[in-house]
């Protein structure tokens, strides 16, 4: 005979356990940071925005050396959706282009950004800048 409600009989090893608990007591369980973990600083917006560069003008807005670097390559690698919505990473790209091993570090940064939280580019993107990144390793043979 079963004393305490809490309390269940035996069950097969394979089982799993668990507790019964309000919803109250569920919410504030999920509320709280497991022991030994701190406030979490990158939560606070305040931390990114302390972290982050300045805006610059050409993060809105393709620059004239970037319009022609972006003619300067063959149309089937032109990042063309890379630079309608991230006018900022094409600028990079154009500045970066010239020397080769800084070519491939802003690409492998772009390609493997290994920052918490990040869920990458869209996939038109992503394909445009692979695409440029083969057309770099076959222009740097």
């Amino acid at each position: 005979m079963i004393q305490d409600r809490h309390e269940f009989p035996p069950t097969r090893p394979d089982a799993l356990e668990f507790e019964i608990t309000d919803l109250g007591e569920a919410r504030a369980a999920l509320d709280e940071l497991p022991a030994g973990i701190g406030a979490m600083p990158m939560a606070d917006p305040a931390y990114w925005a302390s972290r982050r560069r300045r805006p610059e003008p050409s993060d809105r807005a393709l620059t004239g050396p970037a319009i022609d670097w972006l003619l300067s390559l063959p149309p089937e690698v032109r990042p063309l959706q890379t630079g309608e919505r991230f006018p900022r990473i094409v600028n990079a790209l154009a500045q970066a282009w010239g020397t080769p091993p800084r070519r491939e570090a802003v690409l492998r940064e772009l390609l493997h950004d290994t920052r918490p939280r990040r869920i990458g580019f869209p996939l038109r993107v992503r394909r445009e800048l692979e695409a440029l990144r083969v057309a770099h390793r076959l222009d740097s043979r």
